[in-house]
């Protein structure tokens, strides 16, 4: 042992004053990979810091972080592919203020509590057996054409999984309902009699049929 000691040390010493030895080889490449990861890290908080402006058709402005921005794919093509350079301001002209305010809600709560997706068969009769988790079943607690704005809303921004939702709400809300309620809730106008009245009966029926087809679509 003790013959040996010398030995390795000297050895030790060599590799490590060595300019290119394996030590200075490895810490080179540890320096390379820490300042990878700074890059990284700091492009991702740079990204979760940025915000743009969705500004309604009454003009009230609701400055949204820009992951959250990105859950509309109408926001996604305004901003394009450059991360650099990026309009601030994106105007979402078919979307009143208040709307826009739960629009802005239901993504950033997504962005927290993620909606499950909808499963089709339907596994209940009610929003709050088919959503989970509740909130999403609570958002959509509101009036029926407050909904309606909802589903237009989300079909304009592109907004998938708050369309799937609220379509659902829709769904559900008429499920049952007579063709008269259901042209009431869809402001259809009453259908016309035949001119003749010959075989009205039967074409009231046809057309009542149709209208429901057409409410339901």
């Amino acid at each position: 042992f003790m013959y040996n000691l010398p030995c390795t040390v000297s050895n030790q010493r060599t590799h490590t004053n060595t300019k290119d030895g394996p030590i200075a080889q490895h810490s080179r490449s540890d320096e390379r990979f820490r300042n990878n990861c700074n890059i990284h890290y700091n492009t991702f908080i740079m990204s979760e810091d940025r915000k743009v402006n969705l500004i309604s058709s009454d003009g009230e402005k609701f400055e949204v972080p820009l992951n959250v921005a990105k859950m509309s794919t109408l926001v996604q093509n305004t901003l394009g592919e450059d991360d650099e350079d990026f309009e601030a301001d994106i105007n979402c002209p078919k979307v009143s203020g208040t709307i826009l305010k739960k629009v802005v809600a239901y993504c950033t709560h997504y962005q927290e509590e993620e909606m499950q997706k909808i499963e089709t068969p339907l596994q209940g009769d009610t929003i709050e057996e088919i959503v989970k988790p509740d909130w999403y079943a609570d958002f959509c607690d509101v009036d029926r054409e407050v909904l309606f704005q909802l589903v237009a809303a989300a079909n304009f921004m592109d907004i998938k999984p708050l369309l799937d939702l609220t379509c659902l709400a829709v769904s559900v809300s008429i499920k049952g309902k007579s063709v008269q309620e259901l042209r009431q809730i869809f402001n259809l106008p009453d259908p016309t009699p035949p001119a003749n009245g010959a075989g009205g009966e039967s074409d009231d029926e046809d057309e009542d049929a149709n209208e429901e087809d057409e409410a339901m679509e």
